[in-house]
């Protein structure tokens, strides 16, 4: 049982924090009565702070904030709890009922109880937790209907500059357009994890290794017991050599077959983890037939695009890959809405479909340049036979640099395309 002094001396500490220096990020949650308020998300993409950043710094004495993973509250059983609540009401016994932040829930076994209990005396409740022991699936199956989920992703591009001290809004985006595109460069080389956008550039990739194995030792080899450890290795070392490339189950299970021990069931389980622990995504094709949807190969795209940094790291990827991030940071919060890629039968390709209900919203094409005539008349191409076939004219092509609409016509075919430059594009905020 965590002894009452302790705790009353952890409560003022965190009372007198400065928390001036917590830079606001761009999710938005909302709280109902009846339901906690749970963020997840990958390891380090900045939970705690996010928690730190909902505190009202004028009474910061009206947040109960509990790290369980603090030698304080170690060990801790559900029924401890009450011992905490019990602390704090005797700091500020003129404060019927804090704000409840739950931080590394995943420390005291069966901390959904803890998590009900304070939600039946209609406590406002904040959970986050490790990505090992917090999966979406997991918090409904515990809390039972009773909490409102939500994904922090590591840094926008909005977020980064904002982290970096530059202004971006307004006349402040010409004036800082050198600096912007400098800063743009370093953001699609080494990532947008919160501490990585703030480190010396000498030890960046120091800190996305030590990340990169945490993840993979914590939650996929530890968390759900990977005997072919051989086999998840070589995954790896194909996925940071792949992204945004497509993938195959059956094409990786015949260039392992020869050598591994090998299944194709296994291969599927071991990209399900990967994708649980938020290393990476598989995008799927679009199309209205749920068969040909589940048997076309995936797109695969990582969490970060530092993390390319130890496979082979391509400009042009890093590229396609931020711009996914980025529609997935934009649309996460609206659950008809979707994001995936298209090919025709005739191999014409376009990089992301953005649908909302089964309706086609926006058509996305990513390309480094296109002052090469062939590649142009390949992108519009593309987009032309996805608008006429999926019956959307909102196209446009996400450059490094060129930027304006044009009239396109191939072939009988007609429509508008904008082109707009990457780093106005992850400046924007999207479709309505």
């Amino acid at each position: 049982m965590p002894d009452k002094t302790l705790i009353k001396r952890y409560i003022l500490n965190f009372h007198e924090r400065d928390f001036e220096g917590v830079i606001p990020r761009e999710l938005t949650v909302k709280t109902l009565p009846g339901r906690a308020t749970v963020i997840i998300g990958p390891r380090r993409a900045g939970k705690t702070y996010y928690l730190f950043s909902l505190i009202d710094r004028n009474v910061p004495e009206r947040y109960l904030y509990v790290d369980f993973e603090h030698p304080v509250f170690h060990p801790m059983t559900p029924g401890d709890f009450i011992d905490v609540l019990d602390a704090y009401h005797e700091l500020y016994p003129e404060i019927e009922k804090p704000v409840v932040l739950l931080d590394e829930v995943q420390a005291v076994q069966d901390w959904e109880r803890i998590v009900r209990y304070l939600l039946d005396e209609d406590y406002t409740v904040y959970v986050t937790g490790s990505s090992s022991k917090l999966l979406s699936r997991e918090v409904a199956t515990h809390l039972r209907g009773r909490s409102l989920t939500y994904t922090l992703f590591p840094l926008s591009f909005r977020e980064f500059l904002r982290f970096k001290g530059v202004k971006y809004r307004g006349r402040e985006l010409y004036r800082n357009t050198p600096k912007i595109n400098r800063l743009l460069e370093e953001y699609l080389r080494s990532g947008a994890y919160p501490e990585v956008a703030l480190a010396p550039e000498d030890v960046r990739e120091l800190i996305l290794k030590d990340y990169f194995d945490v993840l993979i030792k914590k939650d996929v080899l530890e968390r759900h017991r990977v005997k072919n450890v051989h086999l998840l290795n070589e995954l790896l070392y194909f996925s940071l050599r792949a992204y945004s490339k497509y993938v195959s189950f059956d094409s990786l299970y015949r260039l392992f077959k020869g050598r591994l021990r090998v299944t194709k069931r296994t291969i599927a389980n071991y990209f399900a983890y990967l994708e649980e622990a938020f290393a990476l995504f598989l995008v799927r094709r679009y199309g209205r037939s749920p068969k040909g949807r589940i048997v076309a190969p995936r797109k695969l795209y990582l969490i970060d695009t530092g993390l390319a940094l130890f496979g082979e790291k391509d400009v042009a990827r890093d590229v396609e890959n931020a711009v996914f991030l980025e529609l997935n940071r934009r649309y996460s919060l609206r659950p008809g809405l979707e994001v995936a890629y298209w090919k025709d039968e005739a191999g014409r390709e376009v990089d992301f479909v953005v649908s909302e209900n089964g309706k086609v919203r926006e058509l996305i094409q990513v390309s480094l340049r296109l002052d090469d005539e062939r590649t142009r008349k390949r992108e519009f191409l593309a987009l032309l036979h996805a608008s006429k076939r999926l019956g959307c004219k909102n196209m446009k092509v996400i450059t490094l640099g060129e930027e304006g609409v044009e009239d396109v016509s191939f072939y009988g075919m007609r429509g508008r395309i904008e082109l707009i430059p990457l780093s106005k594009w992850l400046l924007g905020r999207g479709i309505s």
